[in-house]
Order: structure tokens, then sequence, then C-alpha cells
């Protein structure tokens, strides 16, 4: 099963990887704010947790410990996925989700100290060259502006946090639950982190935002499709695969995300706005290098 749950992973992070450019897209283009792309949140998830729910039913075999976790690492999710949204605001795609992409090095502590795996020499190099690169893809270039960091760094280190525990924590829940009933349970605990963006005014500028048809069609296929999907994805790749490695795997996002965001930035497209100098290339380039060697070794060291 090996191949079956690597494969998982990639696409999970593709999936990821094209949801976090049509949230950029929303933040530039349409939704005035990350609290109404939030309001936004409590509808997709509500809706998508419904519809599984009416399928799957409610895990009443399942011990409550495992149903509690579950719904914990909803919470998790939700708030790291709340500071990404804060972080994507803040800096560029490419660079926002490189650094929230470092969750791998958590899962991998959590791992060694409470499920006892083994992290040898060479996954602790890759755990490094990870840091180094989110390091460096936090950067604003190559040169004199080496260490200017970019704003929303704190929010992005909270979501590389968030997302961390929110792994880990379905990882431990999946030997009582099915995948399926821990993606209800996540999208139901999700639900109380974006609550917080449940204004009147986010809801106004949220009916407001998405009266376009380009608006309401990114966000239903940005908000309400890719990213469900990537959950699916990456809980099935947890239950046929060890979670350190399957999150290191996912953590190839932001190569998704740095093609994709440059290929919108073109000139001719003009889509995003990301930065299309050399140094910004090159800086990108390296650091993203950096974070796919490293995620790949602690895939298969």
């Amino acid at each position: 099963m090996r191949g079956v749950w690597i494969f998982l992973a990639i696409c999970s992070a593709a999936s990821l990887g094209l949801a976090n450019i049509a949230h950029k897209r929303l933040l530039d283009n349409y939704l005035d704010g990350v609290g109404v792309l939030g309001a936004g949140s409590i509808l997709t998830r509500l809706t998508c947790g419904a519809i599984v729910l009416a399928l799957v039913g409610w895990p009443t075999d399942g011990p409550w410990q495992a149903v509690g976790l579950g719904l914990l690492s909803g919470v998790c999710l939700g708030a790291g996925l709340l500071f990404l949204f804060l972080g994507l605001k803040l800096g560029e795609a490419s660079r926002a989700v490189a650094v929230s992409q470092t969750n791998p090095i958590l899962v991998a502590l959590l791992a060694l100290a409470i499920l006892g795996e083994q992290v040898g020499p060479w996954q602790w190099t890759a755990i490094a060259l990870v840091v180094c690169g989110a390091f460096l893809v936090s950067v604003e270039g190559l040169g004199r502006r080496l260490f200017r960091l970019t704003p929303g760094l704190t929010a992005l280190v909270a979501s590389s946090v968030g997302l961390g525990l929110s792994f880990f924590l379905a990882k431990l829940v999946l030997d009582e639950l099915t995948p399926w009933e821990v993606f209800v349970l996540q999208e139901l605990g999700m639900v109380p982190v974006f609550c917080v963006f449940g204004q009147p005014s986010n809801w106004r500028k949220l009916y407001a935002g998405l009266r376009s048809r380009p608006a309401l069609a990114t966000f239903l296929i940005g908000e309400g499709l890719l990213p469900q999907l990537a959950i699916v994805l990456f809980l099935w790749s947890f239950a046929f695969g060890p979670v350190s490695l399957a999150s290191a795997i996912l953590a190839t996002r932001p190569m998704f995300v740095f093609i994709a965001g440059s290929l919108l930035s073109w000139r001719r497209l003009g889509l995003l706005q990301e930065s299309l100098g050399t140094s910004a290339l090159v800086a990108k380039f390296i650091a993203i290098v950096m974070i796919v060697t490293g995620t790949t070794l602690l895939a298969v060291a």
C-alpha cells in the first residue's frame, strides 16, 4: 500500500495548493478581508459536513475519546487554515504556503515522542532543510533585503503548528474511526473556529463579493470543493501510511503553489500579483527546492 498513500498525499498537496491560489485570488479581488472568507468557510464546512454525516452517520461505535480527539483535530485544522488565510492576505501565496508547510517538523517530533517512531540522521537532515527553506522563502528576496521578513510570518508559524497538531490527532483516531467519520468530525470541529467571523457585516460583504460569476465560481471551487477533496485524500493517506511521512509529502504543496502562482502572474494573464523578478524567483526556487528535498528525504529515509 506504500504507493497508494504516497499517491493520495501528492494529490492532496496539489488540491490544497490550487485551493490556496483560489483563496489568494478571492482575498485580492473579491472578498473584503479574511473575516469574509472565514464566514464563507462556515457555510462550506457545515454543508460538506452535513452531507457526509447524512451518508455515513455519527460514529456511535467509536469510543468517545476518539470522537473528542477527532473534533479537536478539526479545531486545530480550522485554526491552521484561519492563520493561513491571514498569511495569504498579508503576503504572496507561494511564500505564505511554504512557511505554513513546515508542520512535518512538529509531526515528526510528536511521532518520535508519543508513537515511538525512530527519527534517524537522514530524517533530522531533512528537517533542517525544511527549516532553512522555510526561512529563506519568508524573506523578500536575495541581496540587500535578504533579512527583511515578510508580513504575517507569525500567523504562518501558527498555521504550521495548527496543521501539524491536526494531522497528528487525526492519525491517532484513524485506528478507531473510518476516514469518512474523521472527515465529518473535522468539518464540524472547524465551524466554531470560523464562527469568530460570523458577524452580520461579514455575511453582507460575502454576499456582495460573490455576486459576480467569476467570484462565485472561484469560491465554489477554491473553498467548497478543493479543500474538502484534499482533506479526504490526506485522511485516506494517513490511514494507509505513517503520518510522519505522509505529512512530509503534503508539504510539497509549495511546489504546486509556486508553479500555478507564477503562471497566473504572467503578464498576459495577470490573475495574481506574485513577484516574477529575478531575485524573487531565485529565492523562491532555492527555498522550494530545499523544502521539497527535505520532505522527500523524510518520506524515503
